[in-house]
């Protein structure tokens, strides 16, 4: 996993802090019965969604990103987060160490070896009775055509690896072909933004 973000750090939040409030807040109201479990955001990017947990009453939270552009902008304002510079598919916590592991809008932009190692790595680190709530993009019969271009338009302006990456995740049928069903359940999903956002909790078999 490559550190790239140093220009993406900045202008991140100013740009889609809108678009992604009522998401994030989906996330925490999903989560408001765990506010003393201990929660890891992998692939953490600026820290916004754990920001907002802290805020709301969240004691035992972890935020994990490869780059420090963006981990520079998460440490901001103060919230007591626990900030780990680490690579998302091989990190040093031990088996089991987390109740919940979040990764919202980091699958669909690595490529097809990255996304499963980051997902496998993910089942590593929760508990046998705790849970991966992955927030991503789905493409199906239930996405609106306006939910399909929005979303479209957002990763061609990214551009370059990363549309080619989100392109490949698309037509591979996102999260459903990348969750192995061996090893994890879908317990619940509810959707967002045309329906063509997915907050998916998973647990493990």
């Amino acid at each position: 996993m490559k550190e790239d973000y140093s220009f993406s750090a900045t202008i991140y939040d100013p740009m889609l802090y809108l678009a992604l409030k009522s998401i994030r807040l989906a996330v925490m109201n999903e989560l408001l019965e765990y506010k003393d479990k201990a929660i890891l955001d992998l692939c953490c990017g600026t820290g916004n969604q754990l920001k907002l947990l802290s805020k709301n009453g969240f004691k035992d939270l972890h935020c994990l990103d490869i780059s420090e552009a963006m981990l520079r902008v998460a440490q901001k304002n103060g919230c007591p987060i626990k900030i780990y510079h680490e690579d998302a598919t091989k990190t040093a916590f031990d088996d089991a160490s987390f109740d919940i592991v979040m990764i919202s809008f980091a699958v669909h932009e690595k490529d097809r070896n990255t996304q499963e190692k980051l997902i496998e790595e993910a089942r590593r680190l929760i508990k046998e009775d705790g849970f991966i709530l992955i927030v991503d993009f789905v493409f199906d019969d239930k996405t609106t055509i306006l939910g399909k271009m929005g979303i479209t338009l957002i990763e061609r302006m990214a551009g370059g690896e990363h549309y080619n990456n989100f392109k490949g995740y698309i037509q591979n049928n996102g999260l459903a072909s990348l969750v192995e069903k061996g090893k994890l359940k879908l317990v619940k999903d509810s959707r967002k933004a045309f329906n063509g956002v997915t907050v998916s909790k998973y647990q493990k078999r």
